[in-house]
């Protein structure tokens, strides 16, 4: 296909990957309207949020090689019909419950949607270094849909309530789906067979580790059971005359490395962000859109890292580029987990530096990923790295979330003469503390020991990241002195 053909068609793959991002984190500003509304309980509050990418996580793998035996623009379309009613279901939802469900199918439709749209560029751009700038806008479609998801949320929820996030997904779905059947080549069916038996080990293995660390705590036992489950995958596949995912993938150079960062780098941006979401309305105060806007900064640094990508990555090789962006992130989380939240100039010179160096390093990983498989199996590579997106979403959620909740529960101090269903409900969340406080005669001393309870929980969890991020970093740099074989 012509270049010129693929560039427009580019920004039709765009629309529906820039809506299952924001998906993940449309929510983060808009769950203290749905707690006024629905009243979930913590766990359930944790659940909703991450329920979505928990669902698509286990997903992706099967549906991602879906596409390679079956044509990529007849299982994008689905994608696409999928997550427009599941979007629906979301916005009438009367009850928690009913939200969980209709989350969980919205997950199923985005994991349709991610891996195919990546691996479509294999087949839209065959030449690497236009196929690094396609990837670039991808990635950064991707990385700032996830932080433009609550700048969405504010702006909808502060004018029509948390019900309409959903209700813009459906006429963009239905303009893409148009779109995509009448522009998008058909890609003829791969002559593999597809394993359905590998399919349902590698769902059910990510799911037992998704569940592990999940918002109940699933623990050893889904861990465990995550554990086998992926073992006897990696065991059929060795022995399979055609694997449903060639793990020689992973003996190539950088490859594992890669798939650390895209995990590494969507935990973070979206667990880190749902917490600063929350921060920014409960303890400075601000509105959900003024708060919203406050998370801009990340998406306009994202979109420029994303556009320096490709010639850095054209001159020092993915490897360089990939630590440089852990190194700039941990750098730039250093004000938060020091404590400088109230500071504008301090937070949005983290939150600059931080969207710079996520699309470094998430743009360096989907191209080592991308790059490594063949045309006929990047629906494969692809799935893998979407798996690593969202299943680093989902946990960013639930473990970013349960530090901060924890640190926020042993840091609460409950004055003297609150009634104890107050405490108790105070003790969830910051938002529960504003709904305990109303008609308490302590109620100012208790906002604002919720405020700096949760003060202390934001810290906590900047400073975890940003110890990862220096991690990564070092453990980067110290296998890139122990080769001497040029960087992929």
């Amino acid at each position: 296909m012509a270049v010129t053909r693929a560039w427009p068609l580019l920004a039709v793959l765009g629309a529906g990957l820039f809506l299952v991002a924001v998906d993940a984190t449309v929510l983060h500003v808009a769950l203290p309207d749905v707690v006024r509304q629905l009243r979930p309980g913590a766990a359930a509050q944790v659940w909703i949020v991450a329920i979505y990418p928990l669902t698509a996580a286990p997903l992706l793998l099967p549906f991602g090689t879906l596409g390679d035996r079956y044509g990529r623009r007849r299982v994008l379309v689905t994608g696409y019909a999928v997550f427009g009613l599941a979007s629906l279901g979301c916005a009438v939802a009367p009850d928690v419950p009913a939200l969980l469900a209709a989350r969980a199918v919205l997950g199923c439709g985005g994991a349709l949607i991610m891996p195919v749209t990546m691996s479509l560029l294999r087949e839209l751009f065959p030449q690497r270094q236009q196929r690094r700038a396609a990837i670039a806008v991808c990635s950064g479609i991707a990385g700032t849909g996830s932080v433009f998801g609550p700048v969405l949320g504010g702006v909808l929820v502060e004018a029509w309530g948390w019900r309409a996030t959903f209700l813009v997904n459906p006429p963009v779905i239905l303009l893409a789906t148009v779109a995509a059947l009448r522009w998008l080549p058909r890609s003829p069916p791969g002559r593999q067979p597809w394993d359905a038996l590998s399919a349902l080990l590698a769902a059910g293995g990510v799911l037992g580790l998704a569940f592990a660390a999940g918002p109940s705590g699933g623990g050893f036992a889904a861990g465990a059971a995550g554990a086998v489950l992926i073992g006897l995958f990696v065991r059929r596949q060795r022995r399979a005359a055609v694997p449903l995912l060639d793990l020689t993938l992973f003996r190539r150079p950088g490859v594992p490395g890669a798939v650390g960062g895209v995990l590494l780098v969507m935990s973070t941006l979206v667990g880190l962000g749902l917490l600063l979401a929350q921060y920014l309305q409960v303890v400075l105060g601000l509105s959900p859109t003024a708060a919203a806007a406050r998370l801009l900064l990340v998406l306009g640094a994202s979109a420029v890292g994303s556009v320096v990508a490709p010639a850095l990555l054209t001159r020092f090789g993915n490897a360089r580029v990939r630590t440089a962006g852990f190194a700039v992130t941990a750098v730039a989380l250093l004000a938060p987990a020091a404590g400088a939240l109230t500071s504008a100039w301090w937070l949005g010179g983290a939150l600059v530096g931080t969207g710079f160096g996520m699309a470094l390093a998430l743009t360096s990983s989907t191209d080592t990923l991308l790059s490594a498989a063949p045309a006929d199996r990047a629906g494969g590579a692809a799935a893998v790295e979407k798996t690593g997106y969202e299943l680093g979403a989902g946990l960013g959620t639930t473990v970013f979330g349960s530090l901060a909740a924890a640190v926020y529960a042993g840091r609460l101090v409950v004055p003297a003469g609150v009634p104890e269903a107050a405490a108790r409900l105070a003790s969830a969340g910051p938002a529960q503390a504003e709904t305990a406080s109303r008609g308490l005669a302590a109620a100012d001393e208790l906002l604002a020991a919720a405020r700096t309870a949760c003060t202390a929980g934001v810290q906590a969890a900047a400073s975890v990241a940003c110890g990862l991020f220096a991690l990564a970093a070092g453990v980067s740099i110290l296998r890139r002195s122990r080769k001497t074989s040029p960087a992929v």
